[in-house]
């Protein structure tokens, strides 16, 4: 089983995915299959983003159930949200996922602490900002270690 961090941008078509509404969050292609691969019910999946130049754990999800297209086509087709048009779909648990009221920075420190992202502290002194050594680092779904989960879920513990 493996827990991912994934990484959204608000879209200027306003596809809205993940959608924390209804807790889900859609992917095909590569990262779909990678979703099929390696996440299973009981998984969390971290979202983050990045707005006024900083980077952001936004919510995670703790996995109730994955549909993909061909088994769940017809549940996938009769979603209410913008993940209805993915191959794969979470759906989140209402009782164990969470939506942060405040966002949890994700800045050098934390990105140094999670240690299944490979990120060391020289990575930031390549010239660039912290937040695009981050992005780079974290633009592709990455799978985050047990021992990273409870970091997250303890530092996200009292954010709303």
């Amino acid at each position: 089983m493996a827990n991912l961090l994934i990484k959204y941008i608000s879209r200027e078509d306003n596809h809205v995915d993940p959608n924390f509404t209804y807790l889900t969050y859609g992917d095909s292609g590569t990262r779909g299959s990678q979703i099929i691969n390696s996440v299973l019910p009981s998984s969390y999946v971290f979202f983050h983003t990045s707005f006024n130049g900083k980077g952001y754990i936004t919510a995670y999800f703790y996995v109730e159930r994955i549909l993909t297209r061909g088994e769940n086509g017809a549940e996938i087709a009769s979603l209410v949200t913008d993940s209805k048009v993915d191959d794969v779909v979470i759906l989140g648990s209402r009782e164990r996922s969470k939506i942060l009221t405040y966002p949890l920075p994700f800045e050098r420190g934390l990105a140094v602490e999670l240690t299944s992202l490979g990120i060391d502290s020289t990575r930031f002194d390549s010239g660039q900002s912290e937040l695009q050594t981050i992005s780079n680092a974290t633009r592709t779904h990455r799978e985050l270690s047990a021992v990273d989960v409870e970091l997250l879920l303890n530092k996200c513990l009292n954010l709303g």
